[in-house]
């Protein structure tokens, strides 16, 4: 997870013209699917760099992801259509978004639990990581957060152990910073990679 710097949304998702029929957003979702799939598009290219907004994951095709509503729906309605609450993340049930909605705690996230987890539009986090592709838990929130995202699971860790292994396979071989960043543009897990080559 990493610090996601917003911008502002394009004129098609400040026109208040669905909102006058929409309340919901299943509705937004389905009536204005073409404002749904810019937006999503926006968010995942132009804030996130291609990038799960939780695990970091990189997302070649939109079928992959789905916008997830940092503060749930359920229980903050008023932030539905709030761009700075909207994070676009990866389709998964053992990590990410789908985790911390519908797998943690087996009924979701509580609303008395987001003060004790990062928010990535907000808070600067930078993880650090064993060879292994462990998050190491520092502090207490840095635990909650990695809990609720479920974000040491086994196979975000081994992807992250594979991404460290080639990191210092390509350090070894010769290849500069600037190369390695290169090759590794589509891999995901940036912050990983910026901790192996901050590590020279």
């Amino acid at each position: 997870m990493r610090k996601i710097n917003k911008l502002t949304p394009l004129d098609y998702f400040n026109n208040n013209n669905y909102k006058n029929i929409c309340t919901d957003w299943n509705c937004f979702h389905n009536q204005f699917a073409d404002i749904f799939q810019n937006a999503r598009l926006q968010i995942l290219t132009d804030e996130q760099n291609g990038l799960c907004g939780y695990t970091e994951i990189y997302i070649n095709e939109l079928e992959e992801c789905h916008i997830d509503h940092y503060k749930k729906r359920a229980h903050f309605p008023n932030l539905t259509f709030n761009w700075d609450n909207l994070i676009v993340a990866t389709k998964d049930n053992n990590f990410g978004a789908n985790f911390k909605d519908n797998k943690y705690n087996t009924s979701g996230i509580q609303i008395s639990e987001y003060v004790n987890i990062y928010n990535p539009v907000i808070n600067n986090i930078k993880f650090q990581y064993t060879n292994k592709g462990k998050i190491i838990v520092e502090e207490v929130k840095i635990k909650k957060t990695v809990d609720v995202f479920n974000l040491n699971h086994e196979s975000l860790s081994r992807r992250r152990e594979d991404l460290i292994s080639l990191v210092e396979y390509c350090k070894n071989d010769g290849y500069t910073d600037i190369e390695i960043k290169e090759q590794l543009e589509t891999s995901g897990f940036i912050s990983v990679i910026s901790q192996e080559l901050e590590e020279v």
